[in-house]
């Protein structure tokens, strides 16, 4: 069922501080609707949407649900018998989570889903970014901060095209009917919601049977469980006509990744499309990880109809965006980089990516893990994941409302500590590896640790990313 936003008087979100939830909101305000929410604490998020003229109210109550409210839009965090959601449904209110409502508006129009365990952020701002350079005028919801976007987390376009971030977290991307997918990889994570790999392959193949006949699949060409995936699902897809296109390193994918080279401030590649013609890019952003995340924009841009060519400059004017491996300051000699990775492979990948990007330089990596559940079940993963890092200081770790058992209470990051610690001794690696009860503790560690020279990496999906801009 599509649902019109022209439709809509005035909604109201119950946990609108969420980087999802308050593009959502951005999106509803920049149409004429009226908009209120309500969260547990100010951000970053809740100030942007008070100057837009969203009235925001701290904790939640039945009393914050407008009179003449029509919707009610919450987390997926926001428990059922929050007082909100009572009240609306005392009302007779319709409520419906951020995705539901998204799914239901994007009903008939082009949506492109970005999915997979890694990129998808800077994926979904790339292919974004490149639909506008086209002049295609693209709505964009992110699950970031993308500089060049006004109201950053969304762009409020005029066509009907579509590009979103598919959030694989409690099956959220099932809620779409996706004209276009890029699957960009798939491992085990969100051991909460998928106990093995096989649940969250399961998922995507779900995802895959809601691909519109006549589609389009851009799968990762060098992964092997998309490639298991699409092996799978090739004879459904196939028969309801959906094309599916590959990318990567690998010589058997459509759109080949050639002369890869990492150097001090950029990298450079060639891409080799269908037809064999190859085109040459520039990147500004560090690691293999994103040569595929440009490669995944292109590859779905070229399959839709523009040229590679056409593609190359705003390839090179991409910086990045919020909170992946975005460079703070850099002052007195020493780079400050914020990051969100909080899966082994992104840290893995990230300090790889740094060591490649910053030659030379001592790589310091302060990293808060992200939820307990997470930690306890990856963690034989996480431990020869910071290897790469010249530092390390290990945060106490991110508690998540809702998606923490009781058996998982027994995990810290103590625990990390000491088993990388052990690790280091085996391989016979002397290095600083220390632990922090808090980022404010973190801070005073890195302050005392920071010299001339150095890449200070402040990494995690919980809150430690607010010290990164105190270090210098």
């Amino acid at each position: 069922m599509s649902m019109q936003i022209e439709s809509l008087r005035q909604v109201h979100f119950t946990g609108i501080g969420g980087i999802n939830m308050s593009g959502v909101a951005k999106l509803l305000v920049r149409a004429g609707v009226r908009v209120s929410g309500s969260d547990a604490a100010r951000s970053e998020a809740t100030k942007e949407l008070e100057a837009l003229g969203v009235p925001v109210s701290i904790g939640h109550d039945a009393k914050h649900v407008p009179a003449d409210c029509d919707l009610l839009i919450y987390s997926s965090a926001v428990p059922e018998k929050n007082p909100e959601r009572l009240e609306a449904r005392t009302r007779g209110i319709r409520e419906l989570t951020n995705f539901e409502f998204l799914g239901h508006w994007t009903a008939g129009k082009r949506t492109v889903l970005v999915t997979g365990t890694h990129g998808k952020s800077t994926t979904t701002s790339l292919a974004g970014l490149l639909f506008v350079a086209a002049h295609q005028d693209p709505t964009v919801i992110v699950g970031s901060r993308v500089p060049g976007f006004p109201d950053g987390n969304v762009r409020f376009g005029n066509s009907d095209l579509v590009v979103i971030e598919g959030d694989e977290y409690a099956k959220h991307f099932l809620e779409f009917r996706p004209s276009a997918v890029i699957l960009n990889n798939i491992e085990l994570d969100h051991t909460d919601i998928f106990p093995d790999l096989a649940a969250i392959m399961d998922a995507f193949h779900e995802m895959l049977d809601r691909v519109v006949d006549g589609g389009l699949v851009i799968a990762n060409a060098d992964d092997p469980n998309v490639q298991t995936l699409i092996g799978r699902a090739r004879g459904s897809l196939d028969e309801r006509g959906i094309r599916i296109r590959t990318f990567g390193f690998g010589s058997h994918a459509n759109y080949q990744i050639k002369d890869h080279l990492s150097r001090t401030g950029e990298q450079v590649f060639a891409l080799r499309d269908e037809q064999g013609k190859t085109v040459r890019f520039r990147l500004h952003v560090p690691g293999r990880m994103n040569v595929m995340n440009a490669a995944a924009a292109a590859a779905l841009c070229a399959s839709t109809g523009l040229l590679l060519q056409e593609l190359v400059e705003s390839v090179a004017e991409f910086n990045g965006i919020w909170r992946r491996f975005e460079k703070i300051s850099d002052k007195n000699g020493i780079i400050v980089v914020s990051d969100y990775g909080h899966h082994p492979t992104a840290v893995a990948a990230t300090l790889e990516a740094a060591k490649s990007f910053y030659q030379g330089k001592r790589i310091v990596l302060a990293f808060q893990p992200h939820h307990r559940n997470r930690t306890k079940h990856l963690f034989d993963a996480f431990v020869p994941s910071f290897d790469r890092a010249d530092a390390l200081l290990l945060v106490e770790i991110y508690d998540v409302a809702g998606r923490d058992n009781a058996e998982d209470t027994d995990i810290s990051s103590r625990d990390l500590q000491d088993a990388i610690v052990r690790r280091d001794s085996e391989r016979a690696v002397s290095r600083s590896v220390e632990y922090a009860p808090n980022p404010d503790e973190a801070l005073a560690v890195l302050k005392r640790w920071a010299r001339e020279g150095d890449v200070v990496i402040v990494m995690g999906a919980g809150d430690v990313y607010q010290i990164a801009n105190k270090i210098i």
